[in-house]
């Protein structure tokens, strides 16, 4: 395949392919969401155990990131998505016959070694593949496939769960990845270092080089505001049942399902967005739905509010996240893509994280609406950061 090909519209095989196979490993990984604390209940571990083992994948991932994206510029995607997909496929296989708490720590250790190298090679496939005058509505395309998944993988999960019991639930998220595994070997998108340069081409792609990103403006500010954002959601993911407990709210589950419904809208009407609104204003305005939403729930007292809350974000964030992955990518230049990307992802896992234990704190001293607030007011600390970052940008053209 020509990169010329390739770059001459967004829907081509090796693009669909990467968002079928983001879709099925993404689903794979989400349908351990709610169940998993359940597991290990049922295993005799406690909530403490449970939320490490939780916990351990993102960690595992933040680890792993950095060093992903350096092996993806200078190896190629291709061969890290299918090692990443294999690791799963192991991950997932040993999950049906490895049944203690101990080996259960570890094996999810290793999943979020797995889906770290899945996650940033197909991250970083897909923004080789998408045409660079349609990069943030290419990428919008693209978080689809991210973001559906964590609406049906919990509810799928829980539905396998209660029917036919956990091994049931492992052997469906092992389906799931065995066929994005198989799907891997028809991509025909070749390496970096073949597509853009030529067989004898060997771009850098040290730990030195990798660091030096981060001092880039393009690649940190878009890191940056991200991160404050995805901090402060983390409570919302972490907090809205027992939030709508506290506050006799039913129905707290359709939060996650309209946002994934309206981030999905959205995500379609990307391109007439981008077409008719000036990106300063579009920016602007999904923080600003962002807070608004933050906002609303630390006064929501129905379902009403939740959902009204959910959309706001859903708004917000659909918009918002294309835009800076493309802010990033237009920063520098594409042999460094894959360690731009791992940068930009590990900001997000850092966020949600570490915001979580913040949350927990703030809330058992405050209250939610306090800490609701409080995520608001780093919906506005991005605002600022934005703002600074433009206006930077405006003085050095």
């Amino acid at each position: 395949m020509e990169y010329t090909e390739v770059k001459s519209k967004i829907w081509t095989k090796d693009f669909l392919l990467v968002n079928s196979i983001t879709f099925l490993a993404m689903t794979a990984i989400t349908t351990q969401m709610g169940t998993l604390p359940l597991y290990v209940t049922a295993l005799g571990g406690s909530k403490a155990v449970a939320g490490s083992i939780v916990g351990i994948l993102g960690i595992s991932a933040l680890f792993f990131r950095l060093p992903i994206g350096i092996l993806l510029d200078r190896y190629g995607r291709r061969l890290l998505l299918t090692i990443g997909l294999g690791i799963l496929f192991i991950d997932f296989a040993l999950l049906n016959v490895l049944q203690t708490l101990l080996m259960l720590f570890c094996l999810r250790l290793i999943q979020g070694i797995g889906n770290s190298i899945q996650a940033t090679s197909a991250a970083t496939m897909a923004a080789d593949l998408i045409p660079k005058e349609q990069l943030s509505v290419g990428l919008g395309y693209f978080s689809i496939a991210q973001a559906v998944p964590s609406a049906i993988g919990p509810l799928l999960g829980l539905a396998v769960v209660e029917t036919y019991g956990f091994q049931a639930l492992f052997r469906v998220a092992l389906l799931l990845t065995s066929v994005a595994f198989g799907l891997s070997f028809f991509l025909s998108a070749e390496s970096p270092r073949t597509l853009f340069f030529g067989e004898k081409a060997k771009p850098k792609g040290g730990a030195a080089e990798a660091l030096s990103l981060i001092k880039n403006r393009g690649v940190m500010f878009p890191s940056l505001i991200m991160f404050l954002i995805c901090f402060a959601n983390s409570g919302v993911i972490a907090f809205i049942a027992q939030f709508a407990i506290e506050k006799n709210i039913s129905g707290a589950g359709y939060y996650f399902t309209v946002m994934t419904v309206i981030t999905v809208l959205i995500r379609f009407l990307f391109p007439r967005m981008m077409n008719r609104i000036n990106q300063t204003f579009l920016i602007c305005g999904s923080i600003l739905s962002i807070s608004a939403a933050f906002g609303i729930l630390a006064y929501a007292d129905d379902l009403v509010h939740l959902l009204l809350a959910a959309t706001l974000y859903g708004i917000g964030f659909a918009s918002l996240l294309p835009v800076m992955n493309t802010i990033v990518l237009q920063s520098i230049s594409d042999q460094e893509r894959g360690r731009a990307i791992a940068i930009f992802s590990a900001a997000l896992d850092v966020a949600y994280g570490g915001g979580a234990m913040l949350w927990g704190i703030i809330a058992s001293v405050f209250g939610f609406q306090v800490m609701y607030l409080f995520c608001g007011g780093f919906g506005l600390a991005a605002l600022f950061v934005y703002l600074f970052f433009d206006g930077r940008k405006k003085q050095m053209l």
